[in-house]
């Protein structure tokens, strides 16, 4: 008599995915719409983290002294807009003040300033965009929901379709089925959610002739954020940034495409 085959690991793991999806996103939408000083501690909570697991990916150590210069500026940048913070040049001096603290305490420095940057950057643009622009809560959503889109549709055509590969080296499972699927499903769902949030009624560049190529253009480019993260941890021989997610990993391995997305959206607009 044999025995059963437990169940593929694939499904379980797929199933764990959607669920934690299930609980995050609505969440996620409720806080971003909200704004305000939940917002502001929502986005340095996870800039935070993510400098976390950059510095556990990069020096093994994920609480260093580098990692808390590194929080200060985060703290200092979201919550620049109410409470009466020293200005921006301070923030060049702490990001420079990366340098020697890291020589001193053995820190490779240019990883030091450069997931500064892969978190401030972000956590910049997403306070500017939900804070300053016009319907900011809707356009933080939007960016959002094309990297989630991206996301979807690449995972799904390159599953069905396969073919060759974008960057086996650094991502094996990627294809460019999955690219060019995940960018088409950026750019129906951006349509969809600009008609819906009438986006189109603040600014001209939010009509289906402009929406098209954005949506386009960004999807892409929140791929090549998903292979930056990939290509940090192979170069370190890390499987995921975290396990914070159940299903997921890490908080970068969610939000590497908006760590891309978000500061061309905020620079796209406020050119």
């Amino acid at each position: 008599m044999t025995e059963k085959s437990p169940p593929p690991a694939k499904k379980s793991g797929l199933m764990l995915r959607v669920l934690s999806a299930l609980v995050m996103l609505p969440i996620a939408i409720f806080i971003i719409l909200q704004g305000g000083v939940v917002y502001q501690v929502f986005v340095a909570l996870f800039s935070i983290l993510i400098l976390f697991e950059w510095n556990g990916i990069c020096e093994k150590r994920p609480l260093n002294a580098v990692f808390y210069i590194q929080a200060l500026l985060i703290l200092m940048i979201v919550f620049d807009g109410i409470a009466d913070v020293p200005a921006p040049y301070v923030w060049g001096g702490l990001l420079v003040s990366l340098v020697p603290v890291a020589f001193i305490f053995r820190i490779k420095p240019h990883y030091a300033v450069l997931g500064a940057l892969y978190a401030a950057v972000p956590a910049a643009s997403m306070i500017w965009l939900r804070e300053t622009v016009e319907l900011g809560g809707f356009i933080v959503l939007w960016c959002m929901i094309i990297v989630w889109s991206m996301d979807t549709g690449a995972y799904f055509a390159g599953k069905n379709i396969g073919g060759p590969k974008l960057a086996p080296r650094i991502s094996p499972n990627k294809t460019w089925a999955g690219l060019v699927g995940g960018a088409l499903t950026a750019v129906i769902t951006g349509l969809i959610a600009g008609y819906y949030f009438d986006l189109a009624a603040v600014h001209v560049v939010w009509t289906w002739q402009w929406v098209v190529p954005i949506a386009a253009g960004l999807a892409i480019w929140s791929q090549i954020g998903d292979l930056f993260e990939s290509a940090l941890k192979r170069h370190f021989a890390v499987k995921d940034s975290g396990a914070i997610i159940p299903g997921h990993g890490g908080i970068m391995d969610r939000v590497d495409g908006v760590v891309f997305a978000a500061p061309v959206v905020a620079l796209f607009l406020y050119l």
